[in-house]
């Protein structure tokens, strides 16, 4: 009972339950849990004549839970496993909805509330008053879905603001376990909470429904007489920080009412648009260009300001006239390029981990810094393709230094990606593909034109182009000289002598043991050299003395062997010369 929301929703979260089958096998575990809690607790009731008197669990009592938190814990995993039952049945809806799956919905809705209100009533004198917060957002949920269920929206979106105020809450104060993250309790919010929220509300037709923030804390502030014991929730928060039920005054707010973008202007029409505008310029303020999860509230926020303006447009298409239209349009293309180069940003400084990750790797082996490098070329990809996007927005090839902009900054991350490609065929002893890479990268670095401005934060500045085009040039000359000095065709055979002593003027990139082994031969192999034996020594005839006669002698020999060679000649006759006739 210690962390009651860990213990049911982080536990859902962690095992990543997506079907039918996930949920009811799920269900099976928190059952079977359930049934070991009973049976150490000793409230297994046996006797089910007349269940609902006899039921020990239903009889539980404050007393009880100070003697042992494990009977707290019996009704929460009861609460769970309807809930799970719930999430169970409104999948099966999805493939096929009756009238009697949304009954049996709402009774397990029914059912768990009441196992809710039975594990307030044990937990009355609990001291520890984030354990009471996380009990009554398991409440407002519940009441919240059996809202939607029954179709009564005002009540569902008082109970999910107090949810959602309550889960921002915790998000800042609570202390998890170490298996646990805080991400757990923007998890509810992103894929329980706020989903919900955005149906109540356009359901309620309010007119804060872009910004669930301050539609939350105006709801959860306002409306505490919808459920009393809810309340409770409030009380809580405001002792130690009442900013986070409490809304602000817009009335006080300058509200933007244009929009100057480069060589643009707009006039924005919209207080709810202007409002989600600024709350991005407040927003991005805090983003931190080393921590890539501090840009998603802002991306996120820049996704629900264009889908906002994406309906106003659809709205009041038939009311604007054409230099209005123009206007809007304007506004939509710089909410989506924004959105644009942030996620741009993000990506940057994703890249940079990895690639400081690879840096980091020693003594790896060759498929290893491939996949590692392989993992660099894909978000040097998604960078390429969102600056892709950005060129294919309406206005942007009207506008010539942004377009100059933006092609150098896809430029960049080319050769970015070239240049990893060049190191991938380097170390695969692919020097001639290599090269070519790299006399592309210069001809695009050479054709890349500065950036006229400052950039926003990570984003390269012109001292990274000078960086790179220095870069380059080196990589260029090295890699010439390897493609002319290796052969493509076997690893890492020089043409010539393959010692560093022997080619003064050239050094090649080895890694440090190949180098050390290629500095200069260091033994001497000696083998025995493989001869063929015959008879006579050719030179056997030329050996000779210096007397005078030596020219007689050799011609009478010469004579005498001719003679021999000619009677020999008439005698071998027959077969093969063996027998004469």
């Amino acid at each position: 009972m210690d962390f009651p929301l860990a213990n049911t929703f982080g536990v859902r979260h962690e095992l990543f339950l997506q079907t039918v089958d996930d949920f009811h096998r799920h269900r099976h575990r928190v059952n079977k849990k359930i049934n070991r809690l009973r049976r150490s607790l000793n409230i297994i009731t046996k006797d089910t004549k007349h269940y609902s008197e006899k039921n020990k669990t239903a009889n539980l009592t404050s007393s009880d839970y100070e003697l042992n938190k494990g009977f707290g814990d019996v009704l929460l995993y009861l609460i769970e496993r309807d809930l799970v039952y719930a999430q169970e049945t409104r999948l099966l809806m999805d493939v096929h909805s009756s009238k009697s799956r949304e009954k049996f919905l709402i009774s397990k809705y029914k059912k768990a509330l009441k196992h809710v209100k039975n594990l307030f009533e044990i937990i009355v004198n609990e001291k520890n008053e984030l354990v009471v917060l996380e009990v009554l957002v398991i409440a407002s949920l519940i009441e919240g879905s059996l809202a939607i269920s029954k179709k009564k929206y005002e009540k569902s979106l008082n109970a999910f603001s107090i949810s959602r105020c309550a889960l921002q809450f915790l998000y800042s104060y609570q202390e998890l376990p170490p298996q646990y993250t805080k991400e757990l309790y923007y998890n509810i919010i992103d894929f329980i909470v706020d989903p919900a929220l955005k149906v109540s509300a356009s359901q309620c037709n309010t007119s804060r429904a872009n910004d669930l923030a301050q539609l939350s804390k105006e709801q959860a502030f306002q409306n505490k007489h919808m459920f009393p014991y809810l309340s409770k929730a409030i009380e809580i928060i405001s002792k130690t920080n009442a900013a986070y039920v409490t809304p602000s005054d817009q009335s006080e707010l300058k509200l933007l009412k244009e929009l100057q973008w480069g060589s643009y202007s707009a006039t924005i029409r919209s207080d709810d648009l202007s409002l989600a505008i600024m709350k991005i310029n407040e927003e991005v303020k805090g983003i931190m260009d080393e921590d890539s999860t501090s840009y998603d509230s802002s991306l996120l926020l820049y996704q629900d300001a264009t889908e906002l303006h994406t309906q106003e447009m659809a709205r009041t298409e038939e009311e604007y006239d054409d230099s209005e239209k123009q206007e809007q349009y304007i506004i939509s293309t710089y909410l989506k390029y924004n959105y644009l180069l942030l996620r741009v940003r993000r990506d940057i400084t994703i890249l940079n981990g990895l690639n400081a990750a690879v840096e980091r790797l020693k003594n790896v082996s060759k498929n290893k810094l491939l996949v590692s490098w392989k993992e660099c070329l894909k978000v040097n990809d998604a960078i390429i393709s969102s600056l892709e996007e950005v060129t294919d927005l309406p206005g942007i090839a009207n506008d010539d230094d942004l377009m100059d902009y933006i092609n150098t900054l896809k430029a960049y991350f080319t050769i970015k990606k070239q240049l990893r490609l060049s190191q991938a065929y380097l170390i695969s002893n692919k020097y001639i593909q290599a090269l070519a890479l790299v006399s592309n990268s210069r001809s695009l670095i050479e054709n890349a034109k500065p950036f006229s401005g400052e950039t926003e934060g990570n984003l390269p500045r012109n001292e990274d182009l000078e960086n790179m085009k220095e870069h380059v040039l080196e990589e260029e000359s090295k890699l010439s000289i390897l493609a002319s000095h290796f052969n493509d065709s076997d690893d890492k055979i020089i043409i010539g002598s393959k010692y560093i002593v022997d080619n003064k003027d050239k050094f090649p990139a080895l890694s440090g043991d190949n180098l050390l082994s290629h500095v200069a031969p260091t033994k001497v192999d000696i083998q025995p050299v493989h001869v063929k034996p015959v008879l006579f020594d050719i030179a056997y005839n030329y050996i000779g003395d210096s007397s005078s006669n030596s020219e007689q002698e050799l011609q009478h020999v010469s004579s005498e062997s001719g003679g021999r060679s000619n009677e020999e000649g008439e005698k071998k006759k027959g077969f093969f010369g063996l027998f004469g006739r």
